[in-house]
């Protein structure tokens, strides 16, 4: 009897041992004079100035909020077993360090400073309305943004971890939104079927049976698609509304990951602008898509 008990006790410690090595850490310095808010998932915590904390099975992402216009949302890319430290400086810049730190503090500090700077070379292929050059113009820029992050391609294959297919996944939603942002506001029906017909067929397809929105581009991304359908060379799947809007139209194409940033987007607006209707849409997030 004693045994068992030993052996269940011993059991039980090794699985705490092993639980502790291989959880993520992420660890938030606050190196302001003020308090900072930090919520991730459902925890919100409270970092005073020249305070640390750490925080253990982090998940997708992580806000930051303070006083002097500190309002960062942070995606986190970690493996399993990685830690990260974030420091919060003075000017509410964000310093990386630990595990993956150059890969966080490219997508979240610089991708969409190269992204959204180069739609202006988009919009020149497209105003000659030559498909080859703005493939060509986009696919050296996708190559040379996935060298930053130290990969090859943005095709996920199944020797891919998670953290890799993650980070091909918002790199490319991402570049695909520029492009196709781009493209449309040119309001050439003809060139922009070309367009969204040749990046669908070779970027998108493959997603399309098992679309989820994991962050705010492929949301933007399927938005576009599904404003442009005629162009697209495939049917959309039809999803159950989650909550009935004015968009129906549109959010009846949108798996229920995606559903739930056209809220969150809404709700974001109207907090910036502190309009009293973004409770609805507060209301919404946390009633209806609480579990995501």
């Amino acid at each position: 009897m004693k045994q068992s008990f030993l052996g269940k006790r011993i059991v039980f410690i090794l699985l705490l041992y092993y639980s502790a090595l291989s959880s993520q850490k992420l660890t938030i310095i606050n190196n302001q004079t003020e308090s900072i808010t930090i919520k991730n998932s459902k925890e919100e915590v409270i970092i005073k100035g020249g305070n640390k904390r750490e925080f253990s099975n982090v998940v997708n992402r992580v806000s930051i909020n303070g006083t002097q216009d500190l309002d960062r949302l942070l995606t986190l890319y970690l493996e399993p077993n990685e830690k990260l430290i974030i420091t919060v400086q003075k000017d509410n810049k964000i310093a990386y360090t630990g595990d993956q730190a150059n890969v966080n503090e490219y997508l979240n500090e610089k991708l969409n400073v190269d992204t959204f700077g180069k739609m202006k070379d988009y919009l020149k292929a497209s105003e000659k309305k030559n498909l080859g050059s703005l493939k060509i113009t986009s696919e050296l820029f996708l190559a040379d943004v996935l060298k930053k992050v130290n990969l090859s391609s943005i095709v996920s294959s199944s020797e891919d971890s998670d953290l890799t297919k993650k980070i091909k996944n918002h790199i490319k939603y991402n570049w695909l939104y520029t492009v196709f942002s781009a493209i449309i506001s040119l309001k050439d029906k003809n060139f922009t079927s070309q367009v969204i017909t040749y990046y669908y067929k070779k970027y998108i397809d493959s997603d399309i049976t098992q679309y989820s929105c994991n962050g705010v581009f492929p949301y933007n991304v399927m938005v576009i698609l599904v404003k442009n359908k005629d162009a697209v060379p495939a049917q959309f799947p039809i999803y159950p509304i989650v909550e009935p809007t004015d968009s129906d139209s549109i959010n009846q194409y949108l798996p229920r990951s995606c559903q739930k940033f056209y809220f969150l987007e809404k709700y974001r607006y109207l907090n910036h602008i502190n309009d009293p209707k973004k409770d609805y849409y507060e209301k919404v997030l946390n009633e209806k898509f609480n579990d995501q």
